[in-house]
């Protein structure tokens, strides 16, 4: 039995990564299509000049301008399209260990369709365990350069934008000229402290500010520490905009380089680990439901992957002859609206459930049904 699983293991492995490949290349072959005069004049700008002085792009510049921007989204299309490709795995696999009678001489051996599924849910669980660790180690580390966008190329970072006032959990008014995520710092900075009633408690000013995660606070370059001249309780009509200056060096918020990355990209929180997850609920201003949804989906979507697998195997996995390209279409109709129906649920909050609990809840809705469709196969 081992050489069936071992066979049929490797079988649904090598239709997957052959199918993810494929798609992999159609994806990028569109992008580069549509974006090939952006990547034609990065080539040019970054190769060196030829003899007569002129900058053109070369082949050999080009592909590696399209290597550099397309080659880390591998681990990205792999985080989003693992489960709908080993759907499409398992039905090449299924349907062909059916059209070549796999199936009926497992059975005359004395072996079951749900014994002969096995590896298959085995080569899922490897997917899955494959998807956490793209997850937890790789994806953090390439955050970076998957948030470049095709304008961002030339340039070869993260794009800088401005914080417009931006709050911590004290209630505390961050604004910067321009933040720059790879270099974690803050230029063009004025920080404003309020008191419960609204007023200003103090205001800060710098040039720049680099974050220091042991203090948990941005460091200030020529900081000034202004205090109202007059009491924060005294009448608006006798507040002057007067403020006693005196240096600061650093200025404590939750207001993390994180926290801004996923206030300005939603897609950040998707790469970060869970450890780092874990650093946010703790300490940073973001709501600690969505943060924990996004922990907790992870593993949902993971367990959803897998009981969709279950759920669509019997449609190939038949003791009696059937047309392969019915139970394919059987099996788009019911696999795809389920998985895509799950991963809305995971994603939008429900006010009826807390966040694990609706995070969870396709999990457990899931679960009865794959249990039922295991046990009604007909072997």
């Amino acid at each position: 039995m081992r050489i069936l699983d071992r066979h049929i293991l490797l079988r649904f492995l090598g239709n997957f990564f052959l199918l993810f490949g494929l798609l992999f290349v159609f994806a990028i072959s569109i992008d580069i299509i549509i974006q090939w005069e952006k990547f034609m004049d990065v080539a040019a700008a970054l190769d060196p000049p030829n003899a007569a002085g002129e900058k053109r792009a070369t082949t050999l510049g080009v592909a590696k301008v399209i290597m550099g921007f397309h080659g880390p989204r591998i681990f990205q299309f792999y985080q989003y399209m693992m489960p709908l490709v080993a759907l499409g795995a398992m039905g090449f696999t299924a349907s062909a260990m059916h059209r070549s009678r796999e199936f009926t001489a497992m059975l005359a051996a004395g072996v079951s369709l749900r014994r002969a599924v096995v590896p298959i849910v085995g080569g899922m669980t490897i997917l899955c365990a494959l998807q956490g660790a793209n997850q937890e180690f790789v994806l953090p580390h390439l955050a970076p350069r998957l948030l470049l966008e095709h304008s961002d190329l030339i340039r070869g970072v993260v794009p800088t934008w401005s914080i417009a006032l931006a709050a911590d959990s004290r209630g505390s008014l961050i604004h910067a000229a321009k933040y720059d995520p790879a270099k974690r710092m803050l230029t063009g900075i004025t920080i404003v402290e309020r008191t419960p009633q609204g007023g200003v408690a103090r205001r800060i000013e710098a040039a720049s500010a680099t974050w220091d995660s042991q203090q948990r606070a941005w460091i200030l370059v020529q900081g000034k520490l202004g205090v109202p001249s007059q009491p924060n309780d005294a009448p608006a009509s006798e507040r002057p905009s007067v403020f006693n200056d005196q240096p600061i060096a650093s200025f404590a918020t939750d207001l993390d380089p994180d926290t801004l990355s996923l206030r300005h990209h939603r897609l950040h929180a998707h790469m970060l680990s869970l450890k780092e997850i874990s650093e946010l609920t703790r300490t940073s201003a973001v709501d600690p439901g969505s943060l924990r949804r996004y922990a907790v989906g992870r593993f949902a979507a993971l367990a959803i992957a897998v009981l969709v697998l279950v759920i669509c195997i019997p449609f190939f996995a038949l003791r009696e002859p059937a047309p392969l390209l019915r139970q394919a279409v059987h099996c788009a109709a019911i696999g795809l609206p389920l998985m895509l129906t799950s991963m809305v649920i995971i994603t939008v909050p429900l006010s009826a459930f807390t966040p694990t609990v609706g995070v969870m809840l396709p999990v457990a809705l899931l679960i009865p049904v794959a249990a039922w469709r295991l046990v009604a196969m007909k072997t």
